[in-house]
């Protein structure tokens, strides 16, 4: 038997083990954010996309015939982690989110999977090092134009010269233009507190796009680049921009890459107003929510440290939405970015209104795509001018100019 037939089997009995020990309490359907914006049907939570992969393949339904079913049901799941957190407390223990991905390499792995969408993504990703298709010579044009309005410390590494800390980019802040902002304000910060910093002058995706489409393989390539790339460049810490980045680097990476310190960049910029090398001192007299990413707080346990941030800036009133922390509400990005599902009800809309009923003049959050969601819900609702978004970062660099 081949490497890959033992690796697929490996994936399906892992699937089928815990397939059985569900015990269809249910009660991750509460706290599953895809239950509360579906139709209401069973598959349309964590229970029932659990058992729709378990009997596919203990039935071997993977036949054309329900391809466009799999297919559609196990890549409408956000991937936010709130189920397992619900099943770990009060049931099983089971690793839904684990399962919803093992499910998604299998069908790639059998060329059933994903949709045109995913394809074209997974495309670029090999083409060009990210998922937008963006030439990879244009990665840091947003830092040459910023060079011009501000002299910059960084080193582009790895090269002669070496740095404590790494700055990962990630994609979306490289190169979606709203995104740019988010970017050079950390890079401004990093400025404002001397700090000895460097970023990869060949930077490309740190894969996780890839691994939560399925393509495993894909990702050890990207993941590798990256892995090579910091390892010769000699950093103590790692410091990204997106939780997404984060999580992989701190769970999905090699064990030499995770001898690192690795920190999002409030966690970071945290540890530094602490210990006095940055201090918010200018007024933001704004009432602020602080909205969740889910790849920060339900996958990775970082709640305080944003909340702390802002918190330290003067004149800030912070309030919490219903849903917050633990059983924060997903913005609707997460393990299903790129597509669109068929909702009743945006998981974004229903993130804004959280976000109005509070109060609050601008909803905080800490992760790109949730910015983008979050930016686009208020157009489309036409909540311009009534709320905004803003990265934490971009308050923190407003504080301490």
């Amino acid at each position: 038997m081949e490497e890959q037939d033992r690796w697929i089997e490996t994936l399906e009995k892992e699937i089928k083990e815990w397939g059985i020990k569900c015990i269809n309490c249910n009660f991750c359907y509460s706290a599953c954010p895809l239950f509360k914006t579906m139709r209401g049907f069973l598959i349309n939570g964590p229970s029932g996309l659990l058992q729709s992969i378990y009997y596919a393949l203990h039935w071997d339904l993977l036949g054309k015939k329900y391809q466009e079913d799999i297919i559609n049901i196990l890549y409408s799941c956000t991937t936010c982690n709130s189920c397992v957190l619900r099943c770990r407390d009060v049931s099983a223990g089971i690793p839904v989110v684990d399962l919803v991905e093992a499910g998604r390499k299998i069908l790639l792995e059998k060329a059933i999977g994903p949709g045109s969408t995913h394809k074209k993504v997974l495309e670029f990703l090999y083409q060009t090092g990210n998922p937008y298709g963006k030439p990879a010579t244009k990665r840091l044009d947003w830092l040459k134009e910023l060079e011009k309005e501000h002299p910059l410390t960084y080193k582009l590494l790895p090269g002669k010269d070496q740095a404590e800390t790494l700055l990962y980019i990630g994609c979306t802040a490289s190169y979606e233009e709203d995104l740019q902002n988010v970017a050079r304000t950390i890079v401004l910060l990093l400025e404002k507190m001397k700090a000895d910093y460097g970023i990869l002058k060949k930077e490309n995706c740190c894969g996780s796009p890839a691994r939560q489409i399925g393509e495993e393989g894909l990702f050890l390539e990207l993941s590798d680049k990256i892995n090579e790339a910091v390892l010769k460049s000699g950093v103590k810490q790692v410091v990204t921009v997106s939780p997404h980045c984060y999580n992989s680097f701190k769970k999905e990476y090699p064990e030499d890459f995770q001898k690192h310190i690795i920190q999002h960049y409030t966690e970071f910029f945290f540890n530094q107003i602490e210990k006095g090398s940055l201090t918010p001192s200018k007024k933001i007299e704004k009432t602020i929510v602080y909205h969740d990413p889910c790849y920060l707080g339900k996958r990775n346990e970082v709640y305080d440290a944003p909340r702390t941030i802002l918190s330290k800036i003067p004149g800030i009133k912070l309030v919490e939405m219903r849903d917050n922390k633990v059983n924060s509400l997903c913005c609707g990005g997460g393990g299903r970015m790129y597509i669109e599902v068929d909702e009743v009800t945006r998981l974004s809309h229903l993130r804004l209104e959280q976000a109005i009923a509070t109060g609050a003049e601008i909803i905080a959050t800490a992760c790109p795509w949730c910015y983008t969601q979050i930016k686009d819900a208020i157009k489309v609702t036409d909540q311009e001018g009534r709320i905004e978004v803003k990265d934490i970062s971009e308050l923190l660099l407003m504080s301490v100019s």
